[in-house]
């Protein structure tokens, strides 16, 4: 079923404001996406498919989709936080980082979702932090919850509220950037601190990693595209860290003089978008050329991680099904797939030994292979 009632056609670019966009570029033009990322339970007949197409700005070189989908029906289904080693680790490093830069004070985060970063926040502020996000379903001892988005009229409510305003893995959600930086410059006291964790998209998308452009993540924002939006948006940056290949991690204060900051990548993200198509290529003949049927053959990852495998023409028929860690999911469809997701226990038994895995999860690739061969060290995993 398609949406293009809850679709709009970009016309200008949310990072530079250009209306320079280009055509949509083959072979990403004129796909259908399926439009949520999670499980479900309902038929494949109810699924709501978008169109697909990949531009970029001619002035700024932002990788975009052409065509967006309106937030109400992406968010209308809670989707699942990121859960594993490597996340705790990313949350356990941003919320030292916070804490270096902002001891004390006011703190709200934006996005808190199921509260993963909030729970290692309470143990370093005793008096307690806020939260801005209306699905929230962390903590509630000690916490302040407004169960609203932040735009311009909850802005003007808490005008100058906080010490510190923090998102996680969450900018890359919005469909137009400076409406969060906006919001939340007037939601700060003066020198207020701004901290945001982003995924390296630049990178990510470069591997292939399908997470990283959907209707969910409707861009992709090189490294230089991050700071050049705190800077054009009223903020200097002051610490900018990487945790691994995975997440930007950047600290920047509000100021009075925001800063006159071009940027042009468009070469780099020409390139980028290039080696990301080299990559889904890669991934489907290593599917084609392995997933014999001697075993069963299953794909771990039930997101957007596998979607696009499929979109670009991989036929579903090679999987008997599909894993992955989040409760969320387990015993439902993966959107867009005829694919139910199984709990990888109630599959890599002890014993079994005629299994072939396919880890399509990106930078969990490792940490999932090793628990799959505490599982059944028989079990055969091919990395995506």
């Amino acid at each position: 079923m398609e949406i293009k009632d809850h679709t709009k056609t970009r016309i200008k670019c949310p990072l530079c404001l250009s209306q320079n966009i280009s055509s949509p570029i083959p072979p990403h033009n004129d796909l259908k996406f399926p439009v949520l990322p999670v499980c479900v339970e309902t038929p494949r007949e109810e699924d709501m498919f978008a169109p697909f197409n990949i531009c970029i700005c001619g002035d700024c070189g932002l990788i975009m989709l052409k065509e967006v989908v309106d937030p109400e029906i992406l968010y209308k289904i809670f989707h699942s936080d990121g859960i594993g080693k490597l996340w705790e680790e990313h949350y356990s490093k941003f919320a030292n980082l916070i804490k270096k830069h902002k001891p004390s004070g006011r703190i709200l985060e934006v996005g808190a979702g199921q509260g993963k970063l909030i729970s290692k926040l309470l143990s370093l502020y005793s008096s307690g932090v806020e939260v801005m996000d209306p699905l929230y379903e962390g903590p509630s001892e000690n916490v302040r919850v407004h169960r609203e988005l932040l735009t311009e009229e909850s802005s003007r409510n808490l005008f100058e509220g906080f010490d510190a305003v923090i998102s996680s893995h969450t900018l890359e959600h919005f469909l137009e950037f400076k409406e969060y930086f906006k919001n939340s410059w007037k939601i700060l006291k003066k020198d207020g601190l701004l901290f945001t964790s982003i995924p390296n998209q630049e990178l990510s998308f470069m591997k292939g990693y399908g997470n990283q452009l959907n209707f969910e993540h409707p861009s992709v924002c090189m490294n230089a595209h991050w700071l050049a939006l705190h800077y054009q948006n009223g903020f200097i940056i002051r610490e900018v860290s990487f945790f691994r290949d995975h997440s930007v991690q950047i600290v920047a204060q509000k100021t009075e003089n925001p800063a006159k900051y071009e940027v042009n990548v468009k070469e780099l993200s020409q390139k980028i978008l290039e080696q990301y198509w080299n990559n889904i290529k890669e991934r489907m003949n290593k599917i084609k050329q392995f997933a014999k049927p001697d075993k069963e053959n299953w794909i771990f990852g039930a997101s957007n991680l596998s979607q696009p495998l499929f979109m670009y023409g991989l036929k579903e028929d090679y999987f008997l099904g599909v894993l992955d860690n989040s409760s969320l999911k387990h015993n439902k469809r993966l959107y867009g797939t005829n694919l139910k997701c199984r709990k990888p226990e109630e599959i890599v038994t002890p014993h079994k030994n005629d299994l072939r895995i396919f880890l399509n999860v990106a930078h969990y690739n490792q940490e999932v292979y090793e628990q799959l061969k505490n599982l059944n060290p028989n079990v055969e995993c091919i990395f995506l």
